[in-house]
């Protein structure tokens, strides 16, 4: 007779995809509707208004079919300006990846430059580093930036850099992929530019669509740049149908309709609330983290995300699969990049969206547990205690 296998209820702890709720997934399962008609443009509507909310933004926020690097190529491309030289933060994988599509697209748009800044992964970029290049390089006309290097789990302080760019011709394109609806972010208040998410982090939605929210310089600039080697990725398109309450290509409709319900949820909560719960959440596992005597990899910690080192000894890929197989808990491993090599180093696990003190506990407790079995010394109920201080305050 073969084993019955034992079930548990899967926790999606990884930063993205994350867990979606059960109302969203309940609405993206209603029949399909057509995308050129009056049912769906009140959908698309409504939809737009709350991004714009949640964005904490008067201006639009487009909503493109695809993932948030969809977006973000989108806006890189759309925005920059022929012959000018662009900057390119990186504290991470992700900030790489922004300066190789401006390397890729180098030729097209005729990029006079890629000035790259490369921060230690861990830390993080300041106003006075981006201060300076501008400074020395004034014809710069594009400057990207991670607010959460999800790689890293470190935050940047997105306030003070929007400030500096703001006094220059540059814009500032902003990547919140794992900030926007987790943490503390301002568009219109702190003067971002250019602002992107993507719907399978703290918005909870699987994958599959991308967003833009432009400024009122972003606006400007995408009337003064020439159409260069996009179509689909071309704004002015998504920015024209958005007008309508439209959109030029065939939509992720069902994502739409699950988005909006999404959305809802988090009004109503209050974003400010979902923010502190994020921070509390996050909290919670550094201290269950150092409650074991795990090394965090981040100096400037995300609340989105939180990521330590493996005691040495403990083999990433196997450690995860017995969470996973005995735990039911998923959690997120590293990534390699031209700044670091942190693919079996390092544990990352997600405090955005839909998780919950009880989803934070469980995967503590877990992580304990395996790193015992692993033969670290940590006195059992460690974690548990540690997060439970916090989140019991």
């Amino acid at each position: 007779m073969s084993q019955v296998p034992v079930f548990y209820r899967q926790r999606l702890l990884t930063p993205g995809p994350t867990q979606v709720p059960e109302a969203v997934l309940l609405e993206m399962a209603q029949p399909i509707i057509h995308h050129r008609t009056k049912q769906f443009q009140a959908i698309f509507a409504e939809l737009s208004q709350r991004l714009s909310r949640v964005f904490r933004t008067k201006n639009p926020v487009l909503t493109i079919t695809g993932s948030g690097t969809t977006a973000f190529e989108a806006a890189q491309v759309s925005l920059v300006k022929p012959g000018s030289r662009v900057l390119t933060i990186s504290c991470g994988k992700f900030g790489e990846r922004w300066q190789d599509i401006y390397d890729r697209y180098a030729p097209v748009l005729d990029i006079k430059e890629n000035v790259k800044l490369d921060v230690p992964w861990g830390q993080a970029p300041t106003a006075a580093q981006v201060e300076q290049i501008l400074k020395d390089k004034p014809d710069i006309s594009v400057v990207t930036i991670v607010h959460s290097e999800t790689s890293t789990a470190t935050a940047c302080d997105l306030k003070a850099i929007a400030a500096v760019v703001g006094k220059s011709n540059a814009l500032l394109i902003a990547d919140g992929i794992t900030s926007v609806g987790a943490m503390p972010v301002e568009m219109d208040g702190w003067g971002v530019d250019v602002l992107v998410t993507g719907s399978q982090k703290a918005m909870m939605l699987p994958p599959g669509l991308g967003y833009v929210g432009l400024g009122e310089r972003a606006l400007a600039r995408l009337e003064e740049v020439p159409v260069r080697g996009a179509y689909n990725l071309d704004l002015r398109a998504w920015l024209k149908g958005w007008k309508k309450n439209d959109v030029p290509f065939t939509p992720g409709v069902s994502l739409i309709r699950g988005q909006r319900v999404a959305l809802e949820m988090i009004e109503n909560a209050g974003l400010e609330t979902v923010w502190a719960r994020t921070r509390k959440l996050a909290d919670a596992t550094r201290a269950a983290m150092a409650a074991m005597g795990l090394k965090p990899i981040s100096q400037s910690p995300s609340d989105s995300v939180s990521g330590a080192f493996y005691p040495e000894g403990v083999e990433d890929s196997k450690f995860r699969a017995a969470l996973r197989d005995k735990h039911g808990v998923h959690i997120a491993g590293g990534q390699d990049g031209r700044g670091a090599k942190w693919k079996s180093s390092i544990m990352r696990v997600s405090s955005m969206g839909y998780v919950d003190a009880g989803d934070i506990l469980v995967a503590m407790a877990a992580i304990e547990a395996e790193l015992i079995t692993c033969g670290c010394k940590i006195a059992p109920g460690s974690a548990l205690a540690a997060a439970g201080k916090v989140l019991g305050a």
